[in-house]
């Protein structure tokens, strides 16, 4: 419980501007964890995968998606957290009193101009943090997802918290699944929110179809269920996984146009009754092998925590985007920004090219001697 209180906020700021995102890092960065992201599009991804993210700053142009577009995706989003998210957009020197009343129709709650002072962004970051928490601390009291009658997170994890603790008690075999709809993000950008809605509805339905009386399952995400299986081993559980997967991946969808398909990737792991764990240890887990099967190239996309390829040294797994974010912040010069817990897993990727570079420059040093 103090851990989370003195957890500093976590804001993304939005900014095709590397100077303006740079600013915006030194003003904040004492107080609040800031995420950078050059355009709504990569904005808009970073929300999906982080639901930490308190507050959103945007500026209203930019060249791929801008802010009032990664707005509307925000307050269209069938995430009830996401959607209320305080979003303040940045407006330029040029922007007319029209644009800016525009943003508050468009549902922003505050927006600041270029240029801004620290005192721009602090007091606004303040103020909104805080009452992001305010909101999230209301929907920790309701129980249930609105969209699919699953379990809200917070009743998931109370509910979880005693079935473990009930489970290590008696030495009692149980398991964690996380469940994901495949590319869902390209299915909401293809075909629109409602398909999107029907889709997490029908979805969490067949779920609670399929599983058994004494089994715990709720929607932790966009897209993104969690499943607790009380007295179920790991090799059992992969029963349960194929049973629920078949499921749904049996689905079809009319969109009006066309008929479409969906899939599940699943990542799961088992408690070791032997020795202390806390629930959201276990949870770990299974997102970390969750993120291993969405990586995979293998039509199955499941995989165990406890698959060789699935745990590396640090104990978590690096998608490409991952490591592909850390590579922007060592070109950018920012290597603090590389998290310390990627350090390892960026050296290890650099050495290969590192090698080549020094196998290249002795052979050129060899040529130019026979000559």
């Amino acid at each position: 419980m103090n851990e989370e209180v003195t957890e500093k906020p976590q804001i993304l700021f939005v900014d095709d501007s590397k100077v303006i995102r740079r600013a915006a890092v030194k003003m904040l960065g004492k107080d609040y964890q800031i995420h950078e992201a050059v355009d709504g599009m990569d904005g808009w991804q970073q929300l999906q995968r982080n639901d930490a993210i308190s507050v959103v700053f945007a500026d209203m142009q930019m060249p791929e998606m801008g802010g009032m577009e990664l707005l509307a995706n925000i307050r269209n989003s069938d995430d009830d957290r996401l959607a209320a998210l305080p979003v303040i957009i940045i407006t330029g020197v040029g922007d007319t009193e029209e644009a800016k009343r525009a943003v508050f129709d468009a549902g922003a709650t505050d927006f600041i101009a270029k240029p801004f002072e620290s005192i721009d962004l602090l007091s606004r970051a303040k103020s909104y943090a805080r009452l992001n928490r305010k909101v999230v601390e209301l929907e920790k009291k309701t129980g249930y997802d609105k969209l699919t009658g699953l379990f809200s997170v917070a009743i998931f994890e109370e509910q979880g918290e005693k079935a473990l603790s009930f489970a290590l008690r008696h030495r009692l075999q149980i398991s964690a699944v996380y469940l994901e709809i495949v590319n869902f993000q390209d299915i909401y950008l293809t075909h629109g929110k409602g398909v999107a809605q029907q889709i997490i509805t029908t979805v969490g339905k067949r779920l609670k179809d399929v599983m058994r009386t004494e089994d715990i399952a709720a929607r932790i995400g966009v897209a993104k269920y969690a499943a607790l299986l009380p007295l179920t081993s790991e090799p059992n559980a992969t029963i349960v996984i194929k049973r629920i997967r078949e499921s749904v991946n049996k689905l079809v969808f009319n969109t009006g146009r066309e008929k479409i398909r969906i899939s599940l990737a699943a990542g799961y792991t088992s408690a070791d009754v032997t020795e202390k764990q806390e629930f959201s240890e276990i949870m770990e887990q299974a997102d970390t092998a969750l993120q291993k099967a969405l990586a995979s190239s293998s039509g199955e996309k499941v995989c165990s925590f406890f698959d060789k390829e699935a745990v590396v040294e640090t104990g978590k797994h690096f998608t490409d985007e991952d490591i592909h974010n850390a590579f922007q912040h060592v070109l950018d010069g920012a290597y603090f920004q590389v998290p310390d817990h990627m350090l390892q897993a960026v050296a290890d990727k650099l050495t290969p090219f590192l090698d080549y570079v020094a196998n290249r420059t002795d052979t050129g040093r060899t040529g130019t001697d026979n000559s």
